[in-house]
């Protein structure tokens, strides 16, 4: 009788530690969901972002300057921003649409992975608050 209680408890124990653990695994992780997993998933695509722009500036320099000078996330990393340097002017289209195609084909599978969607995020090239270049799912174009 005894070795029966025995069995039964140890049994019932592995049983809710089996469901416990299923549920952990299924679920999000705790860090991935509300404000501190937003500025988690933030903070890795603006430093992703920064090795994608830099290594852009690198491909793509001109004698004139740099052709990228700065970057922002917003809208909750919704939108890339990109002040584009004084070296986008001297720039012609072509290199431009590269340079743009190059972000977008870098930085979009990190975003969709990152922020787990199936979207894409926007990338928007300013020149001061002019827009010069736009990457969305469905748009694409330079000046």
């Amino acid at each position: 009788m005894g070795f029966k209680v025995v069995i039964g408890v140890l049994g019932s124990a592995l049983l809710v530690a089996l469901v416990v653990t299923m549920v952990r695994i299924s679920g999000p992780a705790v860090e991935s969901d509300g404000p501190s997993g937003l500025i988690k998933r933030e903070s890795a695509l603006r430093d992703k972002a920064e090795r994608i722009l830099k290594e852009a500036n690198g491909r793509f320099s001109s004698p004139k300057g740099p052709v990228i000078a700065s970057s922002s996330l917003r809208f909750e990393g919704e939108v890339l921003r990109i002040q584009v340097g004084p070296g986008w002017d001297r720039m012609r289209r072509s290199d431009r649409a590269r340079l743009v195609e190059y972000v977008a084909s870098e930085y979009v599978p990190f975003w969709k992975t990152q922020m787990k969607s199936r979207r894409e995020p926007a990338i928007v090239l300013r020149e001061g608050d002019r827009r010069v270049g736009l990457h969305t799912q469905i748009d694409h174009w330079v000046h």
